[in-house]
């Protein structure tokens, strides 16, 4: 019921065309068992007729069908780009604190495995209705061959369905589990991936990760996969057994306590044994859809924790005031890292710090002082708990936080390096990204081909350089770059220091460093020593 009030939500008129069409393919499909049951008992004088009119509803079958299955595909498909987009959506306007939270082996289950989950259900959908229909359609005729066997039929029908319900339940608990397990297996999976070169050093360690960590993670999964599934074929067959059961008690037992005659017993048998696959097909994608079910109320549950809201119109700039030059106030501002549930605490703060229009500011001090912790406050990704930033005399605010962070381009410590330049479009961008490139000692290696690196699969300074163009491309009023020269050859620290920061300055643009390269101090206008979450002047 979840998936179809889904489906209904995404694309209301496929649905519809879908089901119109289903139904007309159901009925077609009856017609056409009912057309070769009655052709059967009447003088062969009369199969022209019947062939004209069998494969009149044959063609209708096939274009209804055809129509319903592919409306169905559409809505489906539909279905699972919009979902992917508004995740992608929400995950840039979720708080970054948040994310940290529900954390990246969380994020990439629901994006991939359940996502995959809800797909492979969706390509059930148009088998599932469409046998549904046929069933009805089914049933519709062989009341109107005879209602009181069908009443039987159905009473025994709907016993079977409260039996299967109830057997389910064991199945469909493992089912939860296993998707709960499957973060596990990506957490183990992500540290594998992440920690490949750590553990190829230890060979012990490494062995022992496989041992202790993934092997036994992967055997509950495996045990919780097994023991689900093996009940829901177990519960399958029980089923397929029902079936023949009731049709054993058309043909041998009904004809004794109500006496039809051979043709209608002939006529219902073959239609219960036609109907014999869809409620087969039917019983089979139970699971597939119990899967996709708890996929989707884990995407939903996904989408809640995610929450968040659109970006303020970056049309409308708050801060934007001509006659105020750049200005970025934190006052008396308190943060506590990582959260209340840790056991230590880590505090940033008082802070008060004013950074002007066009200064070059270091900021310095041993690791684990607060370095980054101040940058991420500054860039409105962690609001500060006690205190306010400003910017321009604005203050910031959860309202207008998104704008405030389109003044600033970054490279962290940890910088992901995007292939495609996506800010850069015609000729003249491209050439000054092929500039940048050029002073960054980096044109024998990449080009910039169709908006894009030409390739990236280079060393980390040199993918850091990359970062660096990235973020010239973008044409901020304010760089903040986290450690950038640390993976930079001495030759490249100079040009750093000496070259591209007075450059920056020379265009207006206020930097933000941070850094441990004590000899380039003197390029600084001004350098901010933090300590033990306390700043220094």
């Amino acid at each position: 019921m979840k998936l179809i009030k889904y489906f209904y939500r995404q694309s209301p008129k496929l649905l519809l065309l879908a089901v119109v069409a289903g139904m007309l393919s159901g009925f077609s499909g009856t017609a056409l068992i009912a057309k070769i049951t009655s052709a059967i008992s009447e003088p062969a004088s009369r199969n022209l007729e019947h062939a004209w009119i069998f494969f009149g509803l044959l063609l209708v079958y096939l274009l209804t069908k055809t129509s319903s299955e592919m409306a169905l595909i559409h809505s489906c498909q539909n279905a699972i780009v919009r979902l992917r987009t508004e995740l992608s959506h929400k995950v840039l306007v979720t708080p970054m604190k948040r994310l940290q939270k529900i954390g990246k082996h969380g994020l990439l289950a629901n994006l991939t495995e359940d996502v995959e989950t809800l797909t492979q259900a969706f390509h059930l959908a148009p088998s599932v209705f469409g046998n549904g229909v046929i069933i009805i359609g089914c049933l519709c005729y062989l009341s109107w061959l005879s209602w009181e066997i069908v009443a039987i039929y159905t009473v025994c029908l709907l016993f079977g369905i409260v039996i299967f319900l109830l057997a389910e339940r064991g199945p469909a608990k493992k089912l939860v589990e296993l998707r709960k397990q499957m973060d596990v297996l990506y957490q183990n999976f992500r540290n594998l991936i992440e920690g490949t070169k750590e553990l190829q050093l230890n060979a012990q360690r490494g062995k022992l990760f496989v041992e202790r960590v993934i092997t036994p993670s992967a055997s509950y999964f495996k045990h919780l996969y097994v023991r689900g599934f093996i009940g829901y074929i177990t519960i399958s067959n029980l089923g397929n057994i029902t079936i023949y059961l009731l049709i054993g008690i058309l043909v041998f037992l009904v004809p004794i306590w109500m006496p039809q005659s051979a043709i209608t017993i002939g006529t219902m048998t073959i239609i219960l044994l036609y109907l014999v696959g869809p409620i087969t097909e039917l019983v089979s994608a139970v699971p597939a859809l119990r899967q996709a079910s708890i996929a989707l109320g884990r995407i939903e549950q996904l989408g809640g924790e995610l929450g968040g809201s659109e970006p303020q119109n970056c049309a409308i700039n708050p801060f934007d005031n001509p006659d105020h030059p750049l200005c970025i106030e934190l006052c008396d501002v308190r943060h506590e890292y990582p959260g209340d549930t840790d056991e230590q605490h880590f505090m940033l703060g008082p802070v008060n710090l004013t950074i002007n229009h066009g200064e070059v500011v270091f900021i310095v001090g041993g690791n684990g002082s607060g370095k980054t912790t101040l940058a991420m406050l500054m860039l409105g990704f962690y609001p500060p708990e006690v205190g306010e930033i400003l910017l321009n005399g604005v203050k910031v605010t959860d309202e207008n936080r998104a704008v405030y962070q389109q003044q600033f381009s970054a490279v962290f410590s940890d910088f992901h390096l995007f292939e495609q330049l996506l800010d850069v479009d015609g000729s003249q961008q491209s050439a000054r990204a092929a500039h940048y490139i050029d002073r960054l000692a980096m044109s024998h290696k990449v080009k910039v081909e169709e908006n894009r690196f030409s390739t990236i699969d280079l060393s980390s300074g040199q993918r850091k350089r990359l970062a660096l163009v990235s973020a010239y491309m973008e044409n901020r009023p304010v760089y903040v770059l986290d450690e950038w020269a640390a993976d930079q050859d001495p030759a490249f620290k100079r040009v750093f220091y000496m070259e591209l920061l007075p450059e920056l300055k020379a265009q207006g643009k206020t930097v933000i460093v941070i850094t441990h390269d004590d000899p380039y101090f003197h390029c600084a206008d001004r350098i901010v020593k933090i300590q033990d979450g306390q700043l220094w002047h």
